[in-house]
């Protein structure tokens, strides 16, 4: 559904494999702008970063887990 460079300045997301909803694409481009702030999958089931491991676990991601989320705070993310 996507690709971001860990870490990196670039990442792609695609609507190939999704729902075509536009909330499925927004939480495809963050858990791939995660990547690019250097996070990993995460085995939280609700979070963002998430591995898809061949599926689309869109439905069930509702936010950044407490680590994740710590994580791009301190690179200056706001939530």
């Amino acid at each position: 559904m996507g690709l971001g460079f860990c870490p990196g300045k670039a990442c792609v997301a695609s609507t190939y494999r999704l729902d075509k909803t536009a909330s499925q694409l927004f939480k495809v481009a963050i858990h791939e702008l995660g990547h690019t702030q250097g996070l990993k999958h995460c085995t939280v089931k609700y979070c963002f970063m998430q591995d898809a491991k061949g599926g689309n676990p869109t439905n069930t991601e509702t936010d950044f887990c407490p680590r994740c989320k710590a994580v791009l705070v301190s690179k200056g993310w706001v939530f």
